[in-house]
């Protein structure tokens, strides 16, 4: 289970359409809803969540950081469930 220090990164064969809101995965695609793109143009191995949930909260002025770390961890979690993200 991830955790604010986790430093996430997309899944081998993973990767983020250069201009449509989808994720293109092995034998597929998934659409991207909401924020999600915007949290997983920062998934880049490098970041931890507590990095990414600071730098969109900048982006998003007015939001809380522990709501937005929140958001994050559980779509991730979900998407490493699914294989598409590793930790």
């Amino acid at each position: 289970m991830m955790d604010s220090n986790t430093i996430p990164k997309l899944a081998p064969g993973c990767r983020l359409h250069p201009m449509e809101e989808i994720l293109l995965v092995p034998e597929g695609a998934l659409n991207l809803t909401g924020p999600t793109r915007d949290i997983l143009l920062r998934v880049d191995g490098s970041r931890s969540v507590l990095a990414i949930a600071e730098d969109l909260c900048q982006q998003y002025s007015g939001a809380n950081i522990a709501d937005i770390q929140a958001d994050i961890l559980g779509l991730l979690d979900r998407m490493q469930q699914r294989g598409f993200i590793r930790a």
